[in-house]
């Protein structure tokens, strides 16, 4: 459980030390100096997730990993525009030499103008324009001949998002995106239509010394260790990994 203070005021709370979580503090703001407090609370009950701790009865469980408790993620004070995005979802497929990028975009409020999306990668360049007209847009760009993602390669493009009013840029967003496929079919997994077989890990984010915090050293050490060994994949073992894990499972190409 963790408790988020500004200036001394209670602001809200978030249960599970896995998942991000933010609140909107700009009415809560000083001019000058702010002092913003996360409390982590700790203590293991039957009421909570996890209820309990590690298979070696200390303290008694019913699940193998161990509660650390602390902050394990980053700690971000970030500033947007009146109008912003809030969230991108991006789902891919592939029709014959098209790969398809469908992608939609949630805003903060109605904006009335328009949203730009480019993808880049490859010496190419696809771009498409979307007159606002609610708190949610949708759009699909076909790639023409795309470097599709794989383990053995993994091939990323650069999708960029951006909002204008009175072309003016008001926010923007950027990530990579891979075209690929997924699919079960009988007993077989697919990859871009094609028959893959998993080799990998359920592997742990945590480490010895430093607990389950996010250290990028060690994310590093265990990627090159499953890379070394010839693994394509690995189970996130029990709960959501950092976004920082994630992404460099993409750029290393691992299921």
């Amino acid at each position: 459980m963790a408790e988020v203070w500004l200036n001394g005021e209670f602001i809200g709370s978030h249960e599970g030390g896995h998942l991000p979580f933010e609140f909107e503090i700009t009415e809560r703001l000083n001019k000058n100096k702010n002092l913003l407090v996360v409390r982590v609370d700790g203590n293991l009950s039957e009421d909570r997730v996890p209820p309990r701790g590690y298979p070696y009865n200390f303290p008694p469980s019913n699940f193998d990993f161990f509660p650390y408790c602390g902050i394990q993620r980053p700690v971000l004070l970030y500033s947007v525009p009146n109008n912003f995005l809030t969230n991108i979802t991006v789902r891919t497929n592939i029709q014959e030499n098209l790969g398809r990028v469908f992608v939609k975009i949630e805003l903060e409020k109605v904006v009335h103008d328009k949203i730009n999306f480019t993808i880049e990668g490859y010496g190419k360049k696809f771009q498409l324009e979307k007159l606002v007209e609610g708190v949610e847009v949708s759009v699909t760009i076909d790639v023409k001949n795309p470097r599709l993602w794989s383990p053995k390669s993994p091939n990323l493009y650069n999708l960029t998002v951006e909002l204008f009013k009175e072309n003016v840029k008001l926010d923007s967003y950027a990530l990579k995106i891979g075209i690929r496929t997924i699919e079960i079919r009988g007993s077989q997994l697919l990859l871009n239509g094609e028959p893959i077989v998993l080799y990998g890990f359920g592997r742990h984010e945590d480490f010895p010394v430093t607990g389950r915090g996010y250290l990028p050293a060690v994310i590093i050490k265990d990627y090159s260790l499953m890379k070394w060994i010839g693994a394509n994949s690995f189970r996130t073992t029990h709960y959501p990994y950092s976004e920082q894990m994630m992404d460099l499972a993409d750029k290393l190409g691992f299921l």
